[in-house]
């Protein structure tokens, strides 16, 4: 499955009661999102984007809201002039399932595409 695999899906809703992707699994569609994404601490997908001003910070992050709520999957997001930092992983089992690599995916086609 290739990066553009994952833009072509869409993300299941968790209702819970699911196991988390196995690390072998997540770093497998990790490497599929290339760009900078990585596995934090928490186990959470984590990047940061940088910008030249504040305003291109803003103005992604509204993208990356439409994007969202069509998925009906929420990354975390935090704004500074010249960053934008998002955090995605399934709340309802604390871990990380393939709509997070679906949605880090679209967030990262629609950077490349700016």
């Amino acid at each position: 499955m290739t990066k553009s695999c994952l833009i072509n899906k869409k993300c299941i809703p968790c209702e819970g009661g699911v196991p988390p992707l196995s690390e072998s699994s997540s770093k497998k569609l990790l490497g599929q999102l290339g760009g900078g994404w990585s596995i934090n601490k928490q186990g959470h997908l984590f990047k940061e984007y940088t910008f030249q001003n504040f305003l291109d910070p803003l103005a992604f992050v509204n993208r990356i809201a439409l994007i969202a709520e069509e998925e009906a999957h929420h990354p975390d997001l935090s704004i500074a002039w010249g960053r934008v930092g998002i955090e995605i992983w399934t709340h309802k089992i604390s871990g990380l399932t393939e709509s997070d690599f679906i949605l880090a995916a679209k967030i990262e086609d629609l950077h490349g595409s700016e």
